[in-house]
C-alpha cells in the first residue's frame, strides 16, 4: 500500500464488521490486507444511485461534492459513538487521502486504510482457536491492534512489534 508521502492523511474513525476474510464496512463492503479501499459512485446503468431514488447524473471519480459517494469516516471518536456506529464492533482510527470532501460531522474520501483497530472484549470469540484466527486476519491489516477494557486501551499486536499476549491477558481479567 502506498499513501502519497507529499501529503498527509487525514485522521478520522469508523466502525467494521471482522469475520475470516478480514474486515468489511457495516454496509458489507471488503477492505483488502494492504491496499487502500476505493472509492466508486455505485450508479446503476438505469441511472440511479444504489440505495437512493435521486435522479440520475452521470458516472464520476468519487467523491463529489454534488453526491453521496466516497468512504465516510466521522471526525471523532464520540459521534461515532452517539451516531450507534461503535456498537457494530471493530472501530478505530483510518487514514483518508485523495479527494476528500469535508462536512460537519465527517469527511467523505477517495482512498482510505485502517491507521488503528480496537476491539471491545465483548468482540472477541470464545475459543483460542477462534481468537487466533480473528487476530491473524486483523494482522494482515498492518495496523496496531488494541483492546478496550476497563476504561484503558491495551495493546495487543503492534506493526512494528508483533504480538503482545500480555495484552490479551489483561483484558480478560
Amino acid at each position: 500500500m502506498n499513501v502519497p508521502d507529499y501529503i498527509s492523511p487525514i485522521i478520522a474513525y469508523r466502525a467494521w464488521r471482522c469475520d475470516a476474510a478480514g474486515l468489511k464496512s457495516v454496509c458489507g463492503e471488503p477492505w483488502n490486507p494492504g491496499q487502500p479501499l476505493a472509492a466508486r459512485c455505485r450508479v446503476y446503468s438505469a441511472g440511479t444511485i444504489v440505495g437512493r431514488a435521486e435522479a440520475a447524473h452521470d458516472a464520476h471519480d468519487a467523491p463529489q461534492a454534488n453526491c453521496t459517494c466516497g468512504v465516510y469516516a466521522s471526525k471523532s471518536l464520540e459521534h461515532l459513538r452517539t451516531t450507534g456506529y461503535a456498537r457494530y464492533g471493530i472501530h478505530g482510527e483510518v487514514n483518508l487521502w485523495g479527494t476528500v470532501v469535508e462536512h460537519e460531522q465527517g469527511w467523505r474520501a477517495q482512498f482510505a486504510y485502517p491507521k488503528n483497530l480496537y476491539l471491545p472484549p465483548d468482540t472477541l470469540p470464545f475459543t483460542l482457536a477462534a481468537i487466533q484466527a480473528r487476530l491473524q486476519a486483523l494482522t494482515l491489516y498492518g495496523s496496531d491492534i488494541f483492546i478496550l477494557g476497563n476504561g484503558e486501551t491495551i495493546s495487543l499486536w503492534g506493526k512494528k512489534s508483533g504480538f503482545d499476549a500480555a495484552g490479551l491477558q489483561d483484558s480478560t481479567t
